[in-house]
C-alpha cells in the first residue's frame, strides 16, 4: 500500500515538474514575443523621433500653417478691401501708415481668417482699435517698454492684438442682426454665434477672492471694480475665443517672429482656460443651480466644449516653442492637473454634448444656439 502511495506521489511530482516546464516554456515564448514587440516599438519610436527632428529642420508648423492660410469660407470682395484701405488712410493717424498696410497684407496672405475678422469688424468701431494698436506697438517705444520689438516680436505682436481686439468687437454684430433676446454674441471666424442666456450666474470675481497669491493677470481679469470684471463667465469665454484667434495669428506668422524673441502667447491663453476651470468647479461645488443651468443649456455647453477644444489644440501646438511659451509651463501644469481638467469632461458628459465633439457650429442644432454667417 505504501509502495503504491509512493509511486502515486512520484507520478504527481513528475507531472507537476512537466507542467512547470511547459508553463516556463510558454511564458518564455510570450515574454520573447512581448520583448520583441517592445523593442520594435522602441525602434519605431526612435525612427519617428528622427523623422520629427528632420522635419524640425524645415518648417515644423507646415501642416497647421497650411490650414491657417486656407481662404475657404472667408470671402472678401475687392470693393470691400479697397474701401477698407481708403478708410484706413483717412482715419489712421499714425506716422507709419505704409508699414501698417504692409503688416495687414501679411495678415491677408498668411492668416485669411484674421484678415476677414479685421476687414468685417473694423468699420464697426471707426478704426479706434486699429489706431491704438499700430500707433502704440509698431512705433519705437524705447528700451524699457514691455512691447519692445526684440522681446515680443514687434509687428507680429501688433497683428496678434489687432485680431484679438477685433474678435472682441464681433459682439457688435448682434446689433446688425437685430437680436433682441438675452444672451451673448461671439465672432467665430466667419460665423456669428449667439447663445441665449436669460440670467446672470455668480460673478467671476469670486474666483479672485479665493486666490491666495493672485498675479497681475488675475488682477486684470478677475478683481472687483474693473468694469466688466463683475460679469459671470461669459466674459471668460469671450477672452478664450479672442486669445485663441491671437494664438492662431502668431502661428500663421511665426516665420516673422525672430528666433531670439519670446512672448507670453501660450501663458495668456492658458490663464483664461484656468479661469474657466475654476469657474465651472466653483459652480459645481458651491452654486449647484448655476451648474444645472449651464448643463441644461446644451447650446451653452456645446459652446464651452468647442472653445476649449480649440484653445487646448493651439496651446499644445506652441508649447515646445520658447518664442511663444514664456512662463506657460506652471499654468499648463495647473490647467491639465486632473483635479482641474476633469471638470471639462464632466461638463461635456453631464450636458450630453460630448456626442457632438467632432461637429462644428454649423453642423449642430440647439434651441439656445443661433448661427449667423458673416458676409
Amino acid at each position: 500500500m505504501n509502495k503504491n502511495n509512493n509511486r502515486f506521489n512520484d507520478i504527481l511530482k513528475i507531472l507537476s515538474i512537466i507542467m512547470v516546464l511547459v508553463l516556463i516554456l510558454f511564458s518564455s515564448s510570450s515574454c520573447c514575443g512581448l520583448l520583441k514587440e517592445y523593442y520594435n516599438t522602441i525602434e519605431d519610436n526612435q525612427e519617428n523621433i528622427e523623422d520629427n527632428q528632420e522635419n524640425d529642420k524645415g518648417d515644423k508648423y507646415s501642416d497647421i500653417k497650411e490650414e491657417l492660410s486656407d481662404t475657404t469660407g472667408y470671402y472678401i470682395s475687392s470693393e470691400e478691401e479697397e474701401k477698407f484701405y481708403e478708410n484706413l488712410k483717412e482715419n489712421y493717424n499714425g506716422e507709419n501708415l505704409e508699414e501698417v498696410i504692409e503688416d495687414i497684407k501679411n495678415l491677408k496672405n498668411f492668416y485669411p481668417k484674421g484678415f476677414f475678422i479685421v476687414i468685417k469688424t473694423a468699420p464697426l468701431d471707426n478704426f479706434s482699435f486699429l489706431n491704438l494698436i499700430f500707433s502704440e506697438l509698431s512705433a519705437d517705444l524705447g528700451s524699457g517698454d514691455l512691447f519692445e520689438s526684440d522681446i515680443f516680436g514687434g509687428d507680429t505682436t501688433s497683428l496678434n492684438m489687432l485680431v484679438h481686439e477685433y474678435t472682441h468687437l464681433g459682439c457688435l454684430y448682434r446689433n446688425l442682426f437685430d437680436i433682441n433676446e438675452e444672451g451673448y454674441f461671439y465672432l467665430m471666424g466667419n460665423f456669428g454665434v449667439f447663445i441665449k442666456k436669460d440670467r446672470e450666474l455668480f460673478e467671476k470675481t469670486e474666483l479672485y477672492k479665493d486666490m491666495s497669491n493672485p498675479d497681475d493677470t488675475d488682477l486684470t481679469y478677475l478683481s472687483p471694480g474693473l468694469g466688466k470684471s463683475e460679469i459671470d463667465f461669459m466674459v471668460i469665454l469671450d477672452e478664450i475665443n479672442a486669445y485663441t484667434k491671437g494664438t492662431e495669428t502668431m502661428l500663421a506668422l511665426e516665420e516673422m517672429v525672430p528666433e531670439n524673441s519670446c512672448n507670453d502667447t501660450r501663458y495668456s491663453l492658458l490663464k483664461q482656460m484656468s479661469y474657466l476651470e475654476l469657474y465651472l468647479k466653483k459652480a459645481y461645488k458651491e452654486h449647484p443651480k448655476d451648474w444645472e443651468y449651464i448643463i441644461s443649456n446644451k447650446g451653452l455647453s456645446f459652446l464651452i466644449m468647442k472653445l476649449w477644444q480649440e484653445a487646448s489644440r493651439f496651446e499644445q501646438i506652441i508649447k515646445d516653442d520658447y518664442r511663444f511659451s514664456f512662463n506657460g509651463g506652471p499654468v499648463a501644469e495647473f490647467v491639465y492637473n486632473n483635479e482641474n481638467f476633469s471638470i471639462i469632461g464632466k461638463l461635456s458628459d453631464d450636458s450630453e454634448v460630448i456626442q457632438y465633439k467632432e461637429k462644428n457650429f454649423d453642423e449642430v442644432s440647439f434651441a439656445e444656439l443661433i448661427i449667423y454667417e458673416i458676409k
